[in-house]
C-alpha cells in the first residue's frame, strides 16, 4: 500500500487516515497505422521516382538490378505523449513475384538516418523522372541531396542494427515481428518526432537474381503496409483533494484515471484490518474527479482507494 496519510479533527473529532493501494494493472492500448510516406529506390532507372506507385519493390530483378523500399509512419500523431511502447509489428503484403523462378529471401528493416522525399512519380511500374525533393536510387532528395552511395549506405544513411526481419516467399501477408530494436525505434520517434525518418527495407541476398518482390504500398487499394503498436498510456499520480469532516460524514475527492476501475474501501482498525467496500468506481472515458462521502460512527476511520 502506498500513498499519503491525512488526519482531521473537524466536526466529531474523528481521526481519518487515507491511503492508496495500487495493484499492478495493464492499461494497454493498441493502434494500427499505415504509412504517411513510402517509395521504392529503383536501380533499374536510378533517377526515377516511384512515390505514387501502388507497389513497393524490394530485392533483385532477373537482370540483376537491386531495389529497396523506404517507408515512414507518423507515430506521434496517433499515440499520446509519454506513452510506453510495449510491442510493434510491421506487416507487409506481397502481391507479385517472378512467375518463372521466384526465390524466397530474408528482408531486413533498418532505421533510416537521413531524411528523404516520397515524391509523386508513377507510370508502368518504373515511375517517372524525379523532380525536386523526390527520392530515387541515387538521391534521397533529387537532385542535390544524394545518398552516401546509390541505394543508401549502411551506417551513414541507415543504421546497421536490424530492427526486424522476415523470410518472404510468394504472395500473401508477412509480419516482421516485434523486437526490442523495433520497439526502440517506435519509442524514440514518439519521444522525439524530429528523429522519425522511417525505415528502409533491404533484401539480405541482393547478389541473387529473382529475389525481387512487389509489395503493396500505401497507395494500394488493399494490403498497404500496417504497423500494429501496443502501448501503455502515461499515468498521472493519483491526487486526493477536498478532504473534509462535517455533520458525521467524511468526504474527499480523487482524480479517477481514464479506463481504470477503482474500489473505495474502509475499516475502523488496522490490526487486523477488516476492509469493507464503500463503492466501486467503473472505468471512466476520460480522467474524472470523483467525490466520495462516508459516515463516521466511531472515533477512527481508515479508507483506501484500490485498483482491482
Amino acid at each position: 500500500m502506498v500513498g499519503a496519510r491525512f488526519t482531521s479533527s473537524l466536526g466529531l473529532a474523528t481521526s481519518f487516515a487515507f491511503a492508496v493501494a495500487a495493484n499492478p494493472v495493464s492499461l494497454a492500448n493498441s493502434v494500427t497505422l499505415t504509412p504517411v510516406a513510402d517509395t521504392t529506390l529503383f536501380e533499374t532507372t536510378p533517377t526515377n521516382n516511384l512515390g505514387a506507385e501502388a507497389t513497393l519493390i524490394c530485392g533483385t530483378t532477373a537482370s540483376g538490378f537491386r531495389n529497396r523500399a523506404v517507408l515512414k509512419f507518423d507515430i506521434a500523431e496517433q499515440i499520446p505523449p509519454g506513452a510506453v511502447v510495449t510491442s510493434a509489428t510491421l506487416t507487409l503484403t506481397v502481391v507479385k513475384v517472378n512467375p518463372f523462378t521466384p526465390v524466397s529471401a530474408t528482408f531486413e528493416l533498418h532505421r533510416l538516418l537521413q531524411p528523404w522525399g516520397e515524391g509523386t512519380g508513377t507510370g508502368f511500374n518504373r515511375g517517372l523522372g524525379a523532380t525536386n525533393g523526390e527520392a530515387t536510387w541515387d538521391a534521397r532528395a533529387f537532385p542535390n541531396d544524394l545518398w552516401s552511395s546509390p541505394g543508401a549506405a549502411v551506417d551513414t544513411d541507415y543504421a546497421a542494427t536490424v530492427s526486424s526481419s522476415a523470410l518472404i516467399d510468394g504472395p500473401g501477408g508477412y509480419p516482421l515481428p516485434s523486437t526490442s530494436a523495433l520497439i526502440a525505434d517506435v519509442q524514440s520517434w514518439l519521444d522525439d518526432t524530429n528523429s522519425n525518418l522511417g525505415w528502409i527495407l533491404v533484401c539480405t541476398d541482393e547478389a541473387t537474381p529473382f529475389t525481387s518482390h512487389r509489395l503493396s504500398s500505401r497507395e494500394s487499394a488493399s494490403g498497404a503496409p500496417s504497423l500494429l503498436i501496443e502501448y501503455t498510456p502515461a499515468q498521472s499520480p493519483l491526487q486526493i483533494s477536498a478532504l473534509n469532516s462535517a455533520a458525521g460524514k467524511m468526504s474527499f475527492q480523487f482524480n479517477a484515471r481514464a479506463q481504470q476501475t477503482y474500489a473505495v474501501e474502509f475499516t475502523d482498525a488496522l490490526s487486523p484490518p477488516n476492509w469493507q467496500t464503500l463503492t466501486n468506481i467503473p472505468a471512466q472515458s476520460t480522467t474524472t474527479n470523483i467525490a466520495i462521502s462516508i459516515d463516521t460512527a466511531g472515533d477512527r476511520l481508515f479508507c483506501r482507494i484500490r485498483t482491482p
